[in-house]
């Protein structure tokens, strides 16, 4: 059993995690000339279904978070930060209250249509980059993780007709500190994939958006128990209306169902120890300016 939450913010959303480019201004052209953009944000997740590793029982936690997404000459960014609240179930160390903990994620991808300054892809692919990011952590419970975390691979944009998709393949190192046993905790080097997506479409009158990600890390070694990693598969996603379209601030509100699914949580597998299989519906709502 790994350290109580890594990518519980995801902040891609995450690790994708570069899934937050995709909630930016669908009209940008990859391949037009270096444009400059940003879609900047706050929103909240909410469940009552949450599990963490070692705690059987079920946690509720609200979530906060700012995000801003853009493009510049070379290509894109996303940055991310979230604030979890959890209720007691998940207390804090030495304490009755619910831990807090703050999580940020960011990613780079650097356009390869940009940076040589002409189109490259075809068919269903519009473009081929680099991405680079981080994943940084602090939670004030027993297992007072701190996650650092680096991403490098590189990524594909998918050709859609409206909305983005993407996907990456590469590696993610890790260093880590479990506050049970006291020690700090670096990680094997692990293959990492991720995709992300925002795909709009209409519903009757409202606008909608599908966006999420899907996060793959495999096995990274022994963890701070000794006990050997496996492979962590995490994904989030929400359909989300467009409210603020219905009453005339198109893009500005939005509001609606989410799902999470996490398996083997931080490495863990659930022959382990409890709590680390999630599967728990959310309700998430974003402000954007």
């Amino acid at each position: 059993m790994t350290n109580n939450s890594r990518k519980a913010a995801l902040g891609l959303s995450l690790a994708f995690c570069v899934g937050a480019c995709a909630q930016a201004q669908e009209t940008v052209e990859p391949h037009g000339p270096p444009g400059n953009w940003n879609d900047t944000y706050i929103g909240a997740r909410y469940s009552d279904n949450f599990h963490f590793p070692g705690n059987a029982a079920k946690v509720t936690q609200k979530i906060g978070f700012l995000s801003t997404a853009g493009g510049f000459r070379y290509g894109t960014y996303v940055f991310n930060a979230d604030f979890l609240v959890s209720d007691k179930n998940n207390p804090e160390a030495g304490g009755t209250r619910g831990a807090q903990e703050v999580y940020s994620v960011g990613r780079v991808d650097f356009s390869a249509s940009r940076v040589f300054g002409h189109p490259i892809g075809g068919g269903i692919v519009r473009d081929v980059g680099l991405t680079t990011g981080y994943e940084f952590s602090a939670k004030d419970d027993a297992f007072a993780n701190r996650a650092r975390m680096l991403v490098l691979g590189p990524s594909v944009q998918f050709a859609v007709p409206r909305g983005y998709w993407n996907a990456m393949v590469g590696w993610r190192t890790e260093d880590n500190y479990n506050g049970i046993v006291h020690k700090d905790v670096k990680y094997d080097t692990a293959a990492h994939a991720e995709t992300a997506w925002m795909i709009p479409f209409g519903l009757g009158p409202a606008p909608v958006v599908f966006k999420g990600f899907l996060s793959l890390t495999g096995p990274k070694g022994k963890d701070g128990f000794h006990t050997e990693t496996k492979t962590e598969t995490l994904t989030r996603m929400s359909l989300l209306v467009d409210v603020g379209a219905l009453a005339g601030h198109p893009r500005t509100f939005y509001f609606g169902p989410g799902y999470e699914y996490w398996h083997n949580m931080f490495g863990t597998p659930p022959t382990e120890a409890a709590g680390t299989r999630r599967s728990a519906f959310t309700l998430v709502g974003e402000v954007h300016f």
